[in-house]
């Protein structure tokens, strides 16, 4: 690396991670507030409060690094601005185009960085603290939604009430449907534990439907093997959002081998895949700013401005994921589009500076 690129990336860099430190800080602060509403509620105290949201940390600087990465270039390359070191640097013949890979060069190495703590080491500490929050407070591992969650395995329909810490089910249902679309079993468990890579239930009702007639049965406990293994049922309770790639890969291909819809966890598995692409858009539309007229703005315009950009890319990416799911589209176009409008109307305006 280059003297320049050094001195880019230590510039860049410094201003990325000020900011991304006083997000984050607001955030804890906020979420703090939000948890002292649950603080008293079964053995949840102020000491398990402040343990989660230390463990959710990891996440959230993973989810907070794009806006801090705009607002940490703009805040960093305007200060060389007004410092006229970037004019030193163009009357050195240094051009536009070599600048900007420098920065870009800059955000790659930052990006890489939050990607592997947001692949490796986020999703594990937020799934640990949801189950310690879950144990705290005496209740199973929350499901989207509050309802628990329907799963499909081959022939068998299975509903689920709750995930428990310790890879344990709560209130199961089973429904074997035949291929004419009869119901051929129901079963009903109080709970369930994995044990050697299969499912035992305990508390066993179940009820067999032969044409004319019903057999019922009582069971203390009955093994059964299903593809829906521990790893799933993390990615069940988990927001889409928050799950590594390895969890969506292994979810998508279960969703697709049972012909269910999995439209919604493609779209984040190219979110994921595609994260670098959006870091690099947004340092390449927050160069115009930079290199433009309003290079002489202060740090609150710049501030204003970054906050502006990251709220239209998050519209942008939020809306193209609702069409893209809500038309069938691939999930790809949903991903890569925001990320390419801003490339391209970055590079045309830089190209308009030149």
């Amino acid at each position: 690396m280059k003297l320049l690129d050094r001195y880019i990336f230590r510039t860049v860099a410094m201003t990325t991670l000020v900011t991304l430190l006083a997000l984050l800080l607001l955030e804890f602060f906020l979420s703090l507030l939000a948890e002292l509403e649950d603080v008293g509620t079964g053995g949840y105290g102020f000491v398990a409060a402040l343990r989660y949201l230390v463990l959710v940390q990891p996440q959230r600087l993973y989810e907070l690094f794009p806006m801090a990465l705009l607002v940490g270039g703009l805040l960093g390359m305007g200060a060389l601005a007004s410092g006229s070191e970037l004019i030193v640097m163009r009357a050195a013949g240094l051009s536009l185009t070599r600048l900007t890979r420098s920065v870009l060069q800059a955000g790659l190495l930052l990006s890489l960085a939050v990607l592997l703590v947001g692949e490796f080491a986020a999703p594990p500490l937020e799934q640990f603290a949801r189950e310690q929050r879950a144990i705290d407070k005496g209740e199973n591992l929350a499901i989207r939604g509050g309802r628990g969650f329907w799963a499909r395995d081959g022939d068998y329909f299975i509903h689920v009430q709750g995930v428990l810490p310790g890879v344990r089910l709560a209130d199961i249902n089973i429904f074997k449907v035949s291929a004419e679309a009869r119901l051929e079993t129901a079963t009903h468990a109080q709970g369930a534990r994995y044990q050697s890579g299969r499912w035992v239930l305990e508390g066993v009702s179940r009820s067999i439907f032969d044409d004319d007639k019903v057999l019922s049965e009582q069971l203390p406990s009955l093994t059964v093997l299903s593809a829906i293994s521990p790893q799933i049922l993390e990615v069940l309770a988990a927001n889409p959002n928050q799950l590594s790639i390895r969890d969506l890969l292994v979810y998508v291909d279960y969703l697709e081998r049972n012909g269910l819809d999995a439209q919604g966890y493609r779209l984040a598995l190219w979110r994921k895949l595609l994260a670098p692409l959006a870091y690099m858009a947004m340092l390449v539309i927050a160069m115009p700013f930079v290199f433009g007229p309003q290079r002489s703005a202060g740090v609150g315009q710049r501030l204003l401005v970054g906050l502006l950009l990251g709220l239209v890319f998050f519209l942008i990416n939020y809306l193209l994921g609702n069409v893209v799911l809500l038309y069938g589209y691939p999930p790809l176009v949903g991903a890569a589009l925001p990320s390419l409008l801003f490339l391209g109307a970055g590079f045309y305006a830089l190209h308009r500076l030149r």
